[in-house]
């Protein structure tokens, strides 16, 4: 055990004087001095701390996004995101700031590198909330279209009562967008505003020619087709119907039938002359089937 612990003991101590070499050897490689050393680790230390600061914030709201999901006044916390983080970097990274030549210049390179790693992330989030917000939009608008839909209704009328019903959409849209800005990375609503117009006019223009409002004109069809008058007073009728077949003589090549209708009443006469076929035999067990079958039936209409 002690032989262990003293083994252990030995193998830490050579990786520390090996880290300290190596250190050493950096730095007189490189020719820099301890301080301008010290002020370039900051710079990465520095460097890699916000970025795993950044990250966990714009992963939270990449998470709600790809849920179809916009975020709440993004635009001023992720221009106060951008801001606090470049804010903290230089005080971080200060004192290379004061050195001259290579330290300095290497400072603005990690600085820079953080800069536009957040404000790619930003520009893409708020990307992702536009689309986000225009199919919302368009969905909305299309499913109130369908709403007011008529199939009476002629074309001229219905885009003449759904104009506001378009700048009721684009006004809606055009605020959803002000808490979408960023205004120092020049995100701002003026384009996307102008597309979002251009497509609820579009929408509006090709909606009654649209999968939705035929399906609807079939529908309305289908109900005023079936569409059952109401009685206007309680009633009984009664009607009566009869089923007579005559089997005369014969091997079945003769075979006809008549009709007849009167009001509810309703005649119907048929004649197969296969009394002396065969099968027909059989499945009388063996006997002529009867020359005249009737068969009434009694129908009862009642309105209530």
């Amino acid at each position: 055990m002690a032989s262990d612990a003293a083994s252990q003991t030995t193998v830490a101590s050579n990786i520390s004087s090996k880290i300290a070499d190596v250190y050493t050897q950096t730095i007189s490689a490189s020719g820099a001095s301890p301080t301008a050393t010290a002020a370039i680790l900051a710079c990465d230390g520095s460097f890699a701390k916000h970025q795993r600061a950044t990250r966990a914030k714009l992963s939270s709201w990449k998470s709600r996004t790809g849920r179809s999901l916009t975020v709440d006044y993004f635009g001023s916390a992720a221009a106060l995101l951008l801001k606090r983080t470049m804010e903290s970097f230089d005080r971080d990274t200060i004192s290379a700031a004061g050195i001259a030549g290579s330290v300095a210049s290497y400072r603005l390179e990690v600085r820079s590198k953080l800069k536009g790693r957040v404000e790619s992330a930003i520009r893409e989030l708020f990307k992702l909330q536009v689309e986000i917000l225009e199919k919302s939009t368009l969905k909305k608008f299309n499913a109130m279209l369908l709403r007011k839909y008529k199939d009476n209704e002629g074309t001229e009328q219905f885009y003449n009562d759904n104009a506001a019903a378009v700048r009721s959409a684009a006004f809606a849209f055009d605020n959803a967008m002000e808490d979408l800005e960023v205004p120092s990375l020049s995100l701002t609503k003026s384009k996307a505003s102008q597309e979002m117009s251009t497509k609820l006019n579009s929408a509006l223009l090709s909606f009654p020619d649209s999968p939705s409002a035929r399906l609807k004109q079939m529908n309305q069809v289908s109900r005023a087709v079936n569409k059952k008058k109401e009685p206007t007073e309680r009633k009984v009728d009664l009607g009566l119907d009869l089923v007579a077949m005559i089997r005369p003589d014969g091997f079945g090549n003769l075979q006809g039938f008549g009709g007849y209708q009167l009001g509810g009443n309703n005649i119907v006469v048929g004649v197969h002359n296969d009394a002396d076929e065969p099968g027909v035999i059989s499945q009388f067990g063996g006997k002529r089937p009867p020359f005249l079958r009737v068969q009434p039936k009694l129908k009862v209409d009642i309105e209530l």
